[in-house]
């Protein structure tokens, strides 16, 4: 049995000798080709070469971000290609997807799915603006959700890169490196403390969207909280669309209608307590596909997708949910 493995060595905390290790102890029988890229290039070759050779199964150790990283080189060969089922190691800052899945902590239980887990086809979200494409299989947004990705991944990048100057004064360094591994610790809990920054400096001047669902009437919304599921929780602790299902061919569209600043923290509580369907602030739709559009050319939107930004300064976005895309393994 053929079985591909991608280790994000950068992603969360990983120590990718030692999930190394631990996959080759729990898989000693089966024909092992281990990857830890430096480039997307270098992922997408390996990613090609083990769909070329019929791959049984490719492991992918990280979070959510590296996941989303190979979902997007994965869709360009869908149509020539039968993909091969996902096991998943939860080794990232967030692994909402794995949390979701009900994926082991422990790197022993998770590659052992292969063999005791069973195959279940999950929904793929796709958000397209004229020519480009992205793939999203947890949950994403625009709006103020989709400032507060934008402010977490900045403030990553900003730590990781003043610890990793040359140039930056030793002590500098020291707590930069020390203050990145805290943020990576933190995990999920980064995405909260942005959230509350974003709506701290949301500017509502100019925002507002044009909701197009085929087969019903176009609405307007001002909504700055706009966020598409596909499961129903993210970071473990928010819970936006609790009815909602990554396998039942529709995706969850959440719009709050809130002006004020204790408006908009009112129904971030509300989205972390699960009471968003009882809200009369909240508009909640299930739906196969439908469209955002900017109502001001000025004001461009920028979509996030499980916790990357997907599109940025685009006047339109399309999103379609292509009905079990993509096969993962999972505990009966």
């Amino acid at each position: 049995m053929r079985v591909s493995v991608l280790i994000n060595s950068k992603a969360g905390s990983v120590n990718a000798d030692l999930i190394e290790a631990k996959v080759r102890d729990s898989l000693f029988r089966c024909d092992l080709r281990f990857c830890r890229p430096t480039s997307l290039g270098e992922m997408d070759d390996f990613l090609h070469e083990e769909l070329n050779q019929k791959t049984d199964y490719l492991i992918v150790c990280g979070g959510d971000g590296t996941i989303n990283v190979v979902l997007q080189s994965m869709m360009k060969y869908k149509d020539t290609h039968v993909l091969p089922p996902l096991a998943l190691v939860r080794s990232g800052t967030a692994n909402d997807l794995a949390h979701a899945i009900g994926v082991s902590t422990r790197v022993d239980y998770a590659v052992r799915n292969i063999f005791e887990g069973v195959e279940k086809k999950i929904d793929v979200i796709e958000i397209s603006s004229g020519e480009e494409k992205a793939y999203m299989l947890t949950n994403g947004g625009l709006g103020m959700p989709a400032k507060a990705a934008e402010l977490a991944n900045r403030f990553r990048g900003h730590l990781q890169a003043l610890a990793s100057t040359p140039s930056t004064r030793k002590a500098f360094q020291f707590i930069a490196e020390k203050s990145y591994h805290a943020v990576k610790k933190m995990g999920p809990a980064v995405y909260s403390m942005m959230s509350a920054e974003a709506i701290r400096t949301w500017n509502p001047e100019g925002w507002g969207l044009e909701v197009s669902i085929p087969g019903k009437r176009s609405f307007q919304t001002s909504s700055p909280i706009v966020l598409v599921n596909n499961q129903k929780t993210i970071g473990k602790g928010f819970f936006p669309a609790p009815f909602t299902s990554n396998s039942d061919g529709t995706v969850n569209l959440l719009l709050s209608e809130t002006k004020t600043i204790p408006q908009h923290t009112m129904a971030a509580l509300q989205i972390r307590r699960g009471t968003t369907e009882k809200s009369p602030i909240f508009k909640s739709f299930e739906l196969k596909e439908f469209s955002l559009k900017s109502q001001n050319p000025e004001r461009t939107l920028t979509f996030f997708g499980d916790g990357e930004i997907l599109l940025k300064d685009v006047q339109e976005i399309k999103i379609r949910c292509i009905h079990h895309g993509l096969p993962v393994m999972v505990r009966p």
